[in-house]
């Protein structure tokens, strides 16, 4: 007697980047930028752990022109990520009910959009401000 085989449903090549999955592919890949950027302020933790020296050469490292547009393609990848990060929320979430009605998931997303907005700002500012004292 012959053993048998699940089925396996044919799959095309590059399955991921037809249309209802490319958006889904392009943002966990995104997610890939986050960890960069995280890893280069870890380096510079890092660095300024080590003493001047060391982050000294992170700074010159970080004034370089291929320093800046790796930063801008980062930022992109980061920003691209937090707006897709939002659009998902309310579709992961219980459902709000305002007055009586459910709030719409574009509402939801720009609250919270505005949120994160908002906690940015305030923290630049006490950065900003803790920098000023010093």
């Amino acid at each position: 007697m012959s053993e048998r085989r699940p089925f396996i449903r044919p799959q095309p090549r590059h399955w991921w980047a037809h249309k209802p999955y490319l958006s889904y592919t392009v943002r966990e890949v995104s997610g890939v930028a986050v960890a960069a950027y995280g890893a280069i302020l870890l380096a510079g933790l890092i660095c300024l752990w080590r003493g001047p020296d060391a982050y000294a050469v992170y700074r010159q490292i970080l004034a370089s022109n291929w320093s800046f547009l790796v930063h801008l393609i980062l930022l992109a990848a980061v920003l691209w990520h937090v707006l897709t990060w939002f659009q998902i929320l309310p579709k992961t979430m219980p459902k709000l009910i305002f007055r009586g009605r459910q709030l719409p998931q574009r509402q939801v997303t720009a609250m919270a959009l505005l949120f994160a907005l908002v906690c940015s700002a305030a923290l630049l500012i006490v950065v900003v401000a803790i920098g000023a004292m010093s």
